[in-house]
């Protein structure tokens, strides 16, 4: 199966998923523009998604780390990360977001073009499963897993 079969097969897949998004609570809704957002800050190189959106007691684990980091681990990959590549067009698939008194998960797909320092272009999918406290009157990022599939 080509590349362009599984990306349409996948396309097909997740249309009822993004249907059930269209009925979510406000609070739903507000997680899933949150995540949005920090998608969009990364993308557009403003770390301040760091200090503005993440908890001080942050553990996640990304597919392509040897081992759950913490917020400093963090910042200092992200720096790297924003000088080294530019997202040049993204897309989420939300596919569900529980709430629990001041817990929340979204567990959500994505498709992303980069490109690195010679130019050179990437096509990426993958998926992430976030976890969210509600500290105060607003949601922090305390735990996420997930990263990029394997390539074949």
């Amino acid at each position: 199966m080509n590349k362009r079969s599984v990306l349409l097969a996948l396309s097909f897949g997740l249309l009822p998923l993004l249907a059930a998004a269209q009925t979510w609570t406000a609070e739903q809704q507000e997680i899933w523009r949150l995540e949005e957002q920090q998608w969009q800050m990364v993308k557009d190189k403003d770390l301040t998604w760091i200090d503005k959106m993440v908890h001080a007691n942050i553990s996640f684990w990304d597919v392509d780390q040897p081992g759950p980091q913490n917020k400093a681990s963090l910042t200092r990959w992200s720096r790297f990360s924003s000088s080294a590549s530019t997202v040049l067009e993204q897309e989420l698939f939300p596919i569900s977001i529980t709430i629990t008194g001041n817990l929340a998960v979204a567990h959500y797909r994505y498709s992303l073009v980069r490109e690195n320092s010679e130019k050179e272009r990437e096509t990426a999918t993958g998926r992430y499963t976030d976890v969210l406290v509600k500290d105060g009157n607003r949601w922090l990022l305390i735990a996420w897993a997930g990263g990029d599939d394997a390539t074949e």
